[in-house]
């Protein structure tokens, strides 16, 4: 604690028997920390010291009430355990906030779980920049020579070795490819928990399964209708979760487009927007009606059928504005 009360994490690691490539890790999250010390969505890195005598690193941080593994363990544990869409979606939202602000400096995270999500006066920041690595210019993706991250939230491509899959010998080295997707994926994987209560590959008991299961395109992901306790999952939060756990890295949506005002879960008000109720009946007389054309005139040409989404879309609006 400070003169002025104010409270502060101390962190102090002993580096006795750490290796090298622990060691590159801690000096790796402080030099990120001070790239990112201005950044809100960050936890703030106040000060440091490495004492070569006492084989010590100290790090003084800011300090934090709680985390979203303690916050979601005390819910997820409870006897009446339910999924809340108000509360998934106000800290699913939060976490978007958390990983664009990294994203938007060229920084993976690719360690991203609950515990890493600190909750600092209402508000999630992240902390953990350990394995994280910035994107070199022109880039995509970072390169690492070890598999990195928690079994239950690495992305697919953190455990394919990209060398081996170009049919390089071994005495190559492994070599893993990291993105944002990557992020994003393991993002999904939170989401996935906090609708279901596990994540997606957690009932696979035995950790080699589990870890082969998440590359392996032949095992299927299941997305319930029903989240815990019983509560139905709306169709828009299946479709970011599907979005967020493709497979394929190319297939999924940035955290720019998740926060944007098109995505399902996040803004279902807009959604709506763009639609039209259309009842069995209404249904029917439209295929009626195109049944009928065709017949009179003949299959439309390409640029003629093209049109024919929005002229609907507008008929059947216009008609539920007027009214019977």
């Amino acid at each position: 604690m400070a003169e002025n009360y104010k409270i502060f994490a101390l962190k102090r690691v002993n580096l006795e028997d750490v290796d090298p490539l622990t060691l590159a890790g801690y000096k790796g999250e402080i030099d990120l920390l001070k790239k990112l010390e201005n950044l809100d969505r960050v936890v703030r890195l106040f000060d440091w010291e490495l004492n070569s005598d006492k084989h010590t690193l100290s790090v003084l941080m800011e300090i934090g009430e709680s985390d979203l593994e303690k916050v979601l363990s005390y819910r997820l544990n409870a006897e009446d355990a339910r999924f809340d869409i108000n509360f998934t979606r106000y800290y699913w939202k939060e976490m978007l906030e958390c990983v664009q602000a990294v994203h938007d400096y060229n920084v993976v995270h690719s360690d991203l779980k609950p515990a890493n999500f600190l909750l600092v006066q209402g508000r999630l920041k992240l902390i953990d920049f350990g394995i994280a690595n910035a994107i070199q210019d022109n880039t995509v993706n970072v390169h690492r020579e070890q598999q990195v991250g928690t079994p239950n939230y690495m992305s697919p491509e953190a455990l394919i070795d990209s060398n081996a899959s170009l049919g390089l010998p071994a005495s190559v080295g492994k070599m893993m490819k990291l993105g944002k997707p990557s992020d994003v994926w393991s993002l999904g994987c939170i989401l996935y928990k906090m609708v279901y209560g596990h994540p997606p590959f957690a009932k696979i008991a035995k950790y080699y399964e589990r870890i082969m299961a998440i590359p392996n395109p032949n095992v299927k992901i299941e997305f319930p209708s029903f989240a815990i306790g019983g509560v139905p999952v709306p169709p828009g939060l299946i479709r970011t979760l599907k979005g967020c756990l493709q497979r394929d890295q190319t297939l999924r949506p940035t955290v720019e487009e998740l926060l944007s005002q098109r995505d399902p879960f996040l803004y279902p008000d807009a959604q709506l927007e763009a639609a039209v109720p259309v009842t069995q009946d209404m249904l029917n007389r439209i295929l009626v009606n195109v049944v009928n054309h065709c017949r009179v005139r003949g299959i439309p040409k390409d640029e003629e059928l093209a049109a024919w989404p929005a002229g609907f879309f507008a008929k059947i609006k216009s008609a539920l504005e007027e009214g019977p």
